[in-house]
């Protein structure tokens, strides 16, 4: 295989950002019913990077049904997007998915990171 050179990061980077201005939005709106914020991480240059963070107090879905509502969101916009199987541990909880998105004929990866959900402990009762 070839060494990667500056024009691939150039080429693979301008098709990342036109495809994150299209998929960002709905991205947002599936993470946010599922009481997770999105940011986006990194350069864009090999692959988008993007982080859910738990937002909600109460009812924050888990992190495979917050995959199966981005990976819809962003199959309504560009056509078709497939997770990968497995999870892969990182550090301080967080896991990391790769989503496959295929826009015309050009394939963008997706490399979602999901921090975990910290319950709050409820007081116990006075009797």
């Amino acid at each position: 295989m070839r060494e990667r050179t500056q024009a691939d990061d150039i080429c693979q980077g301008a098709y990342n950002r036109a495809l994150l201005d299209l998929i960002l939005p709905p991205m947002r709106m599936a993470a946010k019913d599922a009481g997770y914020a999105i940011t986006v991480h990194g350069s864009l240059n090999r692959d988008i990077d993007v982080v859910a963070i738990p937002w909600r107090e109460h009812h924050v879905k888990d992190a495979d049904f917050l995959v199966q509502m981005l990976a819809g969101a962003i199959a309504g916009v560009a056509g078709r997007c497939n997770p990968q199987k497995d999870w892969e541990e990182k550090p301080h909880g967080r896991r990391a998915k790769i989503l496959l998105v295929w826009c015309g004929e050009t394939t963008g990866h997706l490399d979602l990171s999901v921090m975990p959900v910290i319950r709050k402990e409820e007081p116990p009762c006075a009797a």
